[in-house]
């Protein structure tokens, strides 16, 4: 080799080992950065007769089927993990059966005074316990009411959130693919790049599930698996949300999880918090206002003194049922002012019933027992509460308070599940893709002991060239 060549191959090699170290330390410094990908420098022997070597490409250690699923996985644990919490406050207030505070057990407190004022039925103080009681169960009740509007407003709020990370994540993608065309493939300005579309491409597998297409130019398409557009290039397709009835839209398309004949989507937390808005909160808002129903219907049934129209007992509001307006009932359930503490508080009404002109007699337990006897009547629940018809007012609130805990436990139990196996996953490709500090650490000794090697070549020529120089 010539001293020329020699010069050329020890300055590539220093260039190369340049490169290397560079390499490495930005995989040491990003060992811990969540979504980095380790980077390698592809090595070639230079062309044109120079000798040494070169950096053809920086490769990051990408495994595509592992990336796939872990973006899969991750949509499938946000989407349980958005039930999960947003029932959590509500259900965590409606208590358990056996509890204290529930409204079963408000319930069974309110029957057990009327089982108490059956055998002593001149008893103001029994009276009272009753009207008391109903007045305790109709708090329980319309806090749950309460609890649920919230609980629905605050998903609402965080739908509009998710919409908005979503959009900003479509338009961040979209400005990359304006930027990305000018990168030189397997440049260290191109890895860098990737990362920043990987990054992204992560955090919006969380929010929604898609499909990624590629461009031979490089340039990213985003749909949802069913097919919507996202983003296509430079046109990004904003998703916008109706909270009146819980519509998601992709421009002009509409992508409502759940619906038929829609492409919507099915994972994400839009698709767990969208659940959540138009199917879970619904049925138990409707359980609630069945509820709400079951208690002014049989008081008013089985109040033999009232006329038609007549407000019993329990009141939508202070008046009497109307079929036509349930919807919400839950939250108007008040107890008749005739009998309130806050009111009238002739609670003598109880044992003769809220119609009574005056007291009647003491002793009298008719209507008391017709009270009772209605507790055990079918309640005729809508198919759309998930309740058997069959069940009575005496049973319904356990059913239900049992039937949306057994909703929450599910929901925890699928969010336990995906978030297991979403780890079993994203450990993998952690592991696959992530930084060695050992490995790196190693790599820059042989970076070290290269650069050492084209140091000496570099000198032995200087000195060689100085030689020849002086015996010229």
């Amino acid at each position: 080799m010539s001293l020329t060549g020699a010069l050329n191959s020890a300055t590539a090699g220093l260039h190369t080992t340049q490169g290397q170290s560079r390499i490495a330390a930005d995989n040491v410094s990003n060992a811990m950065t969540p979504g980095y990908v380790r980077r390698e420098a592809v090595l070639v022997t230079a062309s044109g007769g120079q000798g040494g070597a070169v950096i053809s490409e920086v490769r990051r250690e990408v495994d595509a089927t592992l990336q796939r699923m872990s973006r899969l996985e991750n949509s499938r644990m946000t989407q349980y993990q958005s039930i999960q919490e947003g029932l959590t406050t509500y259900t965590s207030y409606l208590g358990q059966p056996g509890d204290g505070t529930s409204p079963a057990d408000r319930f069974n407190d309110f029957q057990n005074s009327l089982t108490t004022l059956v055998n002593m039925p001149s008893s103001n103080g029994a009276q009272t316990s009753v009207a008391l009681a109903a007045e305790d169960l109709v708090r329980s009740v319309k806090g749950a009411a309460t609890t649920l509007s919230t609980t629905l407003n605050d998903v609402n709020m965080e739908i509009r959130y998710e919409v908005a990370d979503l959009n900003t994540a479509l338009y961040q993608l979209r400005d990359l693919n304006a930027s990305g065309s000018g990168f030189t493939p397997g440049s260290l300005e191109a890895a860098q790049f990737d990362e920043k579309v990987d990054t992204i491409l992560d955090q919006i597998s969380g929010i929604v599930d898609t499909r990624i297409h590629r461009s031979s130019n490089g340039s990213i398409s985003l749909y949802t698996v069913s097919g919507a557009a996202l983003l296509e290039g430079r046109v990004v397709q904003d998703v916008t949300f109706n909270p009146s009835d819980g519509t998601l839209m992709a421009g002009n398309q509409d992508i409502t999880p759940f619906k038929d004949g829609v492409r919507g989507i099915q994972h994400g937390s839009l698709a767990g918090l969208s659940e959540l808005k138009r199917e879970t909160i619904p049925q138990f808002s409707q359980q609630l206002d069945e509820y709400a129903r079951g208690l002014i219907q049989t008081f008013e049934e089985a109040d033999a003194s009232l006329a038609t129209g007549e407000a019993g007992l329990f009141t939508d509001n202070g008046i009497a049922f109307d079929p036509a307006n349930i919807t919400g009932l839950a939250s108007r359930l008040q107890i008749n002012s005739k009998i309130s503490s806050t009111g009238e508080a002739e609670v003598w009404r109880i044992r003769d019933g809220l119609g009574a002109t005056s007291p009647g007699a003491g002793s009298e337990t008719v209507q008391i027992n017709a009270f009772l006897a209605g507790l055990d009547t079918a309640m005729n629940a809508a198919t759309g509460t998930g309740i058997p018809a069959e069940v009575t007012l005496r049973d319904f609130s356990a059913e239900m308070i049992t039937s949306q805990a057994a909703t929450r436990a599910r929901a925890e139990n699928d969010f336990n599940a995906a978030a297991s196996a979403a780890e079993v996953v994203m450990s993998a490709r952690r592991n696959s893709e992530g930084v060695n500090i050992d490995d790196e650490m190693q790599q820059l000794l042989l970076i070290e002991q290269s650069y050492a090697a084209n140091s000496r070549v570099l000198t032995a020529v200087s000195e060689m060239i100085d030689t020849l120089i002086a015996a010229v």
